[in-house]
């Protein structure tokens, strides 16, 4: 397979639950990746790398477990390459960059907030070589290698949602540690709240309880998510 490859258009529908996610619960904004992209609304659901630990389950899956079940429901249906994690933006123009920290090939599609109220511009731009190309990710997946292909995103208008999924390269003291995704799952519990599990040992995960921070020495403060739909 190509470092890109162009896929069938997808309808709008396939994304709405999303959409109507994100909506009505705005996932906040990313303090890791201002070399990308500035202040940012953009964050990773499933595996993470964790600093001075191996990497798992980041804490936007554990607080958003519904969102996370519906990228999973997509990814079923529409991804065709592995996985470990996904990207989630939120009307981020990203600055021209290489995913140093992935590895293989990513799948990428872009939707607006409704099928009536969509965005216009907001190409994917990738340089091959000597030559920049420009694709139009509107509800048309693309797989590309963007751990080896410079991309950026062109200016648009208009709330521009897009998720990639990609697989993360553990570093080397932690590559036998790296865990499968499907080693967690969302469920509803007992009073219908969207929890997440780990159903290698059944711990379970939501809100603010979640992981051991890997950060020593300093205090977390994760808020409650306001955002979990019964």
């Amino acid at each position: 397979m190509s470092g890109i490859v162009s896929l069938d258009p997808i309808d709008f529908s396939e994304v709405m639950a999303i959409a109507d996610y994100l909506k009505t619960y705005p996932i906040q904004n990313t303090r890791y990746r201002t070399n990308v992209s500035p202040l940012c609304r953009s964050q990773t659901f499933g595996i993470v790398q964790r600093r001075s630990l191996h990497p798992d389950i980041s804490r936007n899956t554990w607080k958003h477990p519904y969102l996370f079940r519906l990228l999973c429901e997509f990814a079923k249906k529409h991804v065709p390459v592995p996985f470990t994690s996904v990207q989630v933006n939120d009307s981020v123009v990203c600055a021209k960059h290489k995913d140093k920290g992935n590895t293989g090939l990513s799948y990428i599609v872009a939707f607006s907030k409704s099928a009536e109220d969509t965005f216009t511009g907001g190409d994917l731009s990738i340089t091959e070589g000597a030559k920049e190309n420009k694709y139009n990710i509107n509800l048309r997946p693309l797989l590309f290698d963007g751990s080896s292909l410079l991309h950026g995103t062109e200016p648009f208008e208009g709330t521009r949602y897009s998720i990639v999924f990609h697989t993360i390269k553990p570093k080397d003291a932690f590559a036998s540690f790296m865990p499968s995704l499907s080693s967690y799952e969302a469920f509803h519990d007992s009073s219908g709240k969207w929890k997440i599990r780990d159903i290698r040992n059944g711990n379970v995960y939501w809100g603010s309880h979640g992981l051991p921070h890997p950060l020593k020495n300093r205090k977390k403060t994760i808020q409650e998510n306001p955002g979990n739909p019964k």
